[in-house]
């Protein structure tokens, strides 16, 4: 198993390399305006004699391609919501065919049936993220704003596992409910204020969830950009109790995960530098998580990445559980 997974990570590693050094956009046309107006459903012939807007050139980098590069992204979004029941990315859709884990979480399983009837998580194994979101509407006075419902699936599959017939250890649901504002102010580029249940989806001692208000605060300055998203939880019981569905499953879990997150990206060319970074902002028995990711194109449609994490809460089975992992793979949609 392990010699199986090195030959993939180094014919991965050498794929990604010269895919990403020959890779290159050669449009620079500039970003199409179009013209069909956004309070109305676009029609099967308006869809069919759409032109298709032109990304900006990321080999290109100067101080203006983080703005164009979200201008494009709200264009087609914009333009891709007016046919009716298309859904949009929402946060990105990846695939990890391989991530190793240097604490794999066995807690939860070995209280279930035993330490000598189970046969352990392996540390390595594949994990993936489909996120999609839906335009319900313009909100009203400004075209610019819209409200938005949006689902994120996270799953971590135990597919190297073959002692426990290759599992999927942990899938999270969130679905949303999203306000999004661009108001395009000096320090303020965009916000939103969502409404958010995550959960795992189990029963009695496996089950975690929370319900939470989250505000998102996000500001361009040059190819970067810097975002905080500090959240509430909504109160519930403080009592737990595995086999009462009603209690708090998860009573401490903002001990852990903290009130918020800082978000910093930056653009280099067509590469993508992100940090997140999450603290519970205490002195005494202080609790995070930082998340470091390097993507870069393959080809016009596919991102290759590395993801590195490290700190507690990388997904809701483990919000006690301090983790680090490394993984690698590929993305379809990406924040930019």
């Amino acid at each position: 198993m392990y010699r199986q997974t090195l030959v993939f990570t180094l014919l991965f590693s050498l794929f990604t390399f010269l895919s990403a050094t020959s890779y290159s956009e050669t449009s620079e046309a500039p970003i199409l305006d179009l013209s069909i107006p956004e309070d109305r459903p676009m029609t099967l012939e308006e869809a069919e004699n759409t032109p298709v807007p032109i990304p900006p050139n990321r080999e290109i980098d100067n101080e203006n391609l983080l703005r164009d590069a979200v201008r494009f992204k709200d264009l087609v979004e914009n333009k891709a919501s007016q046919v009716p029941f298309l859904i949009l990315p929402h946060k990105p859709n990846y695939l990890m065919p391989f991530t190793y884990q240097d604490r794999p979480n066995d807690g939860p399983y070995e209280d279930f049936v035993g330490d000598e009837e189970w046969p352990g998580l392996n540390k390595q194994e594949a994990a993936f993220q489909l996120s999609f979101k839906y335009k319900i509407s313009n909100l009203p006075g400004n075209s610019n704003n819209k409200l938005y419902m949006a689902y994120t699936n996270r799953s971590f599959w135990q597919v190297y596992n073959d002692k426990i017939s290759r599992p999927f250890r942990e899938t999270n649901h969130e679905p949303e409910l999203m306000a999004v504002f661009n108001p395009e102010w000096e320090y303020l580029s965009r916000f939103y204020v969502s409404l958010s249940h995550q959960s795992n989806g189990q029963y009695t001692e496996f089950s975690r969830s929370w319900n939470r208000i989250i505000f998102g605060a996000f500001h361009i300055t040059g190819n970067s950009v810097l975002g905080v998203r500090p959240w509430w939880r909504i109160p519930e019981t403080s009592k737990s109790d595995p086999e009462d569905p009603s209690d708090n499953d998860n009573p401490d879990i903002d001990d852990y995960m903290g009130y918020g997150e800082f978000i910093y990206l930056k653009l280099l060319g067509p590469r993508t530098f992100t940090m997140i970074v999450r603290n519970n902002l205490r002195q005494k028995n202080n609790y995070g998580a930082v998340t470091l990711e390097w993507s870069y194109p393959i080809t016009p449609r596919v991102k290759g990445f590395l993801q590195y994490f490290e700190g507690y809460g990388e997904s809701l089975i483990e919000y006690d559980h301090y983790q680090k992992r490394f993984g690698f793979g590929f993305k379809v949609s990406d924040y930019l």
